[in-house]
């Protein structure tokens, strides 16, 4: 077939992109001394005032102190970055907005000199001089981006400044570009490159929408309700234009993916993280004595089909399992109680499966629950699993927390949030039960109640319940409709048993305010919470009761 050749070549000027930073300032109180008594009551009034005007300053200049810190290394993690060295190492496809969308798609690849070179089909349907007529045109295309410019730290600019077609000579006019780079005939010459890490948030609106309008959620439900579960910052390259928005896949033989937990858990600190020259990775998190541990970590593995005890074994070495289920493999425990628990089955859109065993290490049983999944989008090479492992409840972490961690998973750009440990500098902890409602603002209402069992009779007695009326071995005691109103920390974990949305158990507080009632008293939820040595809320887990 002969073919003709389209060149189109456009010079655009380039300009340069500063970075600023910024000062903290800082404030220094001193107290007088007087003689007399009503000048000293004074100065006390005075010095309180100050201390707490010193405690406020403190904590705004340590809130500057820490976002001068972030910009630093926001500067320092792009010294000496090279965006179209980093670009070489994936390919690019057309994102679709709908399914119509698959008549258009377009692939490109990149040099470092910053050159690439792509294809595209294109199906048409015209009218011709003998009738009408319906083809596909199957092109090719290379090109030339001039100097790239960095925005901020996840996002660059760079023009196009060359485009070269090679499409078939009886192909259409209208379809001999490729979907996605058409608006450089008309001048349109600008691509914007946003790197993984970059917040979903802060993109525009029309690459949120081709990004995230078909993939990244799952039906679930009886219902079948199509749930979007987008990652919180993007776990992949992204290139945009006027026309499209292309995703990038990872071929480069570097692993450059990774799971973090939207929960950063209190009383849990960081004991390991290695992060290897392939980019494979293990982060081991737990809390100081060791009793509750998160194991994330990620592997080559060679196989598209995850072999979960294949994967338990390059982790633990051999072990001897007291039992062990496996979720998602086809088999006897895949039944309703997974396939309706979909926060355990999808990540981000992506199938997961998922372990529950038990092993003795001698002194007694400890307990798992793990996920694994190999992404496509890391060209499934790599194994990503996260292991919850039990020996005991910690001060802060119980083991139903602890696995509905497995729950707010997600991919991540950022090898920096690999850790779920949320510290432990807010100790001495204490937890409370409560039926809660909804606070003003950032706040909850809590009447706080206990557990009460069939065999404690001074509980039963004390608030006054029927030994009769026990289900399920427990009741509730301590009800007495007086709400303490508690301060929700803008840090604070929640978990909640039965989904808004059908997935997400993991709540924000915004979300969390619309899932628990604000006036009705006998609609109280039940809530485990947490609470820091300032009596602020760090943790809010709904309590399993059947």
């Amino acid at each position: 077939m002969s073919r003709k050749v389209i060149a189109l070549i456009l010079m655009s000027t380039i300009t340069c992109c500063l970075l600023s930073g910024c000062k903290s300032a800082s404030l220094t109180v001193s107290d007088k001394n007087d003689e007399t008594k009503s000048e000293k009551d004074a100065d006390e009034e005075d010095a309180e005032k100050s201390e707490e005007k010193s405690e406020e300053t403190s904590e705004k200049e340590e809130e500057e102190k820490e976002e001068e810190e972030k910009e630093t290394d926001e500067a320092q993690s792009t010294e000496g970055y090279d965006l179209y060295s980093a670009l070489s190492g994936q390919e690019f496809e057309l994102s679709s907005v709908n399914p119509y969308d698959s008549n258009y798609r377009t692939w490109i690849e990149f040099k470092e000199d910053g050159s690439f070179s792509g294809s595209f089909l294109k199906d048409y349907y015209v009218e011709s001089e003998d009738g009408e007529e319906d083809g596909e045109t199957d092109g090719s295309f290379t090109g030339q981006l001039g100097k790239c410019t960095q925005v901020d730290q996840y996002t660059w600019t760079a023009d196009i400044e060359e485009i070269t077609y090679e499409v078939p000579a009886n192909a259409p006019s209208e379809y001999s570009n490729a979907s996605g780079l058409e608006g450089f005939e008309n001048g349109s010459t600008e691509m914007t490159f946003y790197l993984p890490g970059k917040d979903i948030e802060e993109l525009p609106d029309d690459v949120n929408t081709w990004l995230f309008g078909n993939d990244f959620g799952a039906l679930v439900g009886y219902d079948m309700d199509w749930v979007s579960d987008a990652p919180q910052d993007l776990p992949f390259y992204v290139i945009s234009t006027d026309d499209g928005c292309f995703s990038g896949r990872n071929v480069s033989g570097k692993n450059e993916l990774y799971i973090k937990n939207k929960a950063k858990l209190p009383g849990i600190i960081n004991q390991e993280l290695t992060i290897n020259s392939d980019g494979t990775y293990t982060c081991i998190d737990a809390d100081e004595d060791g009793n509750i541990k998160f194991i994330n970590t990620c592997f080559e593995y060679d196989g598209f089909d995850v072999d979960v005890e294949e994967c338990i074994q390059k982790i633990y070495g051999d072990i001897d399992y007291e039992y062990i289920n496996i979720y998602g493999n086809g088999g006897e425990y895949d039944n309703d109680e997974w396939i309706y628990k979909p926060d355990w089955k999808w990540l981000n859109g992506l199938k997961t499966k998922m372990a529950i065993w038990s092993s003795y290490d001698g002194d007694s049983y400890v307990s798992y629950q793990a996920r694994f999944i190999s992404p496509y989008i890391d060209d499934d090479r790599y194994v990503f699993a996260y292991v919850v492992e039990v020996h005991s409840a910690s001060e802060v972490i119980d083991a139903e927390t602890a696995y509905m961690a497995l729950g707010s998973l997600t991919f991540s750009g950022r090898e920096d949030e690999i850790s779920c440990a949320g510290g432990t500098d807010k100790e001495p902890y204490t937890e409370l039960l409560i039926y809660c409602l909804r606070g003003q603002g950032q706040s909850l209402l809590g009447d706080e109640v206990e557990f009460v069992f069939e065999d404690d009779t001074d509980k039963i007695e004390e608030y006054g319940l029927d030994p009769d009326d026990f289900y399920n071995d427990y009741q509730i005691g301590g009800y007495d409709s007086v709400y303490d109103e508690y301060e929700i920390s803008s840090q604070c974990v929640i978990y909640v048993q039965y989904a808004p949305d059908g997935m997400h158990r993991f709540l924000t507080i915004e979300e969390f305010n619309s899932y628990v009632p604000e006036y009705d008293i006998e609609g109280g939820r039940l809530m485990n919470i947490v609470l820091d040595k300032d009596g602020k809320v760090i943790l809010i887990k709904e309590p399993y009761t059947p």
